[in-house]
């Protein structure tokens, strides 16, 4: 009972994803224009065949890029159904309800790669002489390789083929379900492929171009049309819906909207996040940066903004305080001694003019007058006050602070 308990589960899952998708397998066979190189190919010239006409003990015995349009027109066709599918199986299976428009869309460039060869076809020849021409040296290794042109029609053949898939009734679900449990990872991987180059988008910038975002909903729509594989992608689908469907139609994206694709695309460019975010175990807020060379510059355009606005708030003329050193503190703590001391210090008494003539310490009479001159006064002049006593120059030690300011005088201060 266990067992079958354990099996259901996974047969399920193989029942629902046979029963809505459509496999797709891409035959484009190309005529690669090379040749084995031999060693009478070597012998044939005095030096050693150019990079360009040999490579990996081959010779190219036409010119590579008239058969790039092959090629290209081949990996055209693995991206439309990239776009709304998935690997598997060494196909690509594409949902039910997409695979008409693939289908359409991967006929029309297949009709478009069979016309380019009937183009090629008919100048055959003519691309062949041009070969030649180029390596005149090596003309005739080049002609003994070439096969007839209708030798190479064979080797064209581009179609593209939709399958369903179906279990054998004689084996077993489980090899089908291993393969199964292993899409919704390739899924996530194939998706994180998608996602490169969108770091480029946020790094060193504030604001998100509107081209990143074709990005982000080509991510989306992969997986949107491929959520019933896994039951992890659907967490990751509504994620990045409910942000497409929050930012402006036009202009670029900024702020919170800005940080939040930042984790978007943390999320998107990891296919291990991917599936720990399905499986509820990330949530997009832990991916959003909290420092960056995005959100850095976005701080600072904020804050110059408030600085604008706090100087538009000040009047004109406004008197801006200057800051306060320990310097001011000094001087002005120097200033205050000198007043302190030309006040302590009497003012100095006007001398009295003296006549030339007169000798006030002489006690002989006049010559003119007969009279004698009166005696100088006994009194003692008063005696001039006593300097203060000289102290010692201040000891280095540490500056005052402006708060405590300690009493000084002028000599306190001397130069």
């Amino acid at each position: 009972m266990s067992n079958d308990s354990n099996e259901t589960p996974r047969t399920a899952n193989v029942v629902r994803l046979t029963d809505r998708t459509t496999l797709f397998l891409v035959d484009y066979h190309i005529w690669s224009g090379r040749k084995k190189l031999r060693a009478e190919d070597l012998q044939m010239g005095t030096a050693l065949p150019p990079d360009a006409l040999i490579s990996l003990g081959s010779k190219k015995i036409c010119n590579p890029d008239a058969l790039r349009v092959f090629h290209r027109n081949k990996k055209r066709v693995e991206r439309e159904l990239l776009a709304v599918g998935t690997r598997f199986l060494g196909g690509y299976i594409v949902p039910d309800e997409r695979a008409a428009e693939v289908q359409a869309e991967a006929d029309a460039i297949t009709a478009e790669t069979r016309a380019a060869a009937e183009a090629f076809l008919a100048d055959y020849d003519r691309h062949i002489d041009a070969w030649c021409a180029a390596y005149p040296a090596w003309e005739a290794a080049i002609r003994n390789a070439v096969d007839p042109v209708e030798a190479v029609r064979g080797q064209f053949r581009f179609r593209v083929q939709a399958l369903r898939i179906e279990t054998a009734p004689m084996i077993g679900a489980d090899t089908l379900a291993e393969d199964l449990a292993e899409v919704g990872d390739g899924i996530f991987a194939e998706a994180a492929r998608m996602a490169r180059g969108l770091e480029g988008a946020f790094l060193g910038k504030d604001a998100l171009s509107r081209r990143a975002l074709g990005t982000f909903r080509r991510i989306y729509e992969k997986l949107d049309a491929l959520s019933f594989v896994d039951d992890r992608i659907d967490p990751v689908v509504r994620s990045i819906r409910a942000w497409l469907e929050r930012v402006p139609k036009a202009g670029p994206i900024g702020g919170g909207l800005f940080l939040e694709g930042w984790a978007l695309m943390r999320l998107v460019g990891d296919a291990d996040a991917m599936a720990r975010h399905g499986e509820g175990l990330l949530q997009l807020a832990e991916l959003i940066p909290e420092t960056g060379d995005g959100a850095d510059q976005a701080a600072s355009t904020e804050s110059e903004e408030s600085a604008s606005e706090t100087a538009a708030d000040e009047p004109p003329g406004a008197d801006v305080p200057e800051p306060v050193t320990a310097f001011d503190d000094l001087f002005a703590d120097v200033a205050t001694a000198n007043r302190v001391a030309a006040s302590a210090s009497p003012e100095a008494e006007p001398e009295p003019e003296r006549s030339p003539e007169t000798n006030p310490g002489t006690t002989e009479p006049d010559a003119f007058s007969g009279t004698t001159p009166a005696r100088p006064s006994t009194i003692p002049p008063p005696e001039p006050p006593e300097p203060p006593e000289p102290q010692e120059p201040p000891k280095p030690q540490e500056p005052v602070r402006p708060n405590q300011p300690e009493p000084a005088t002028a000599q306190d201060f001397w130069f």
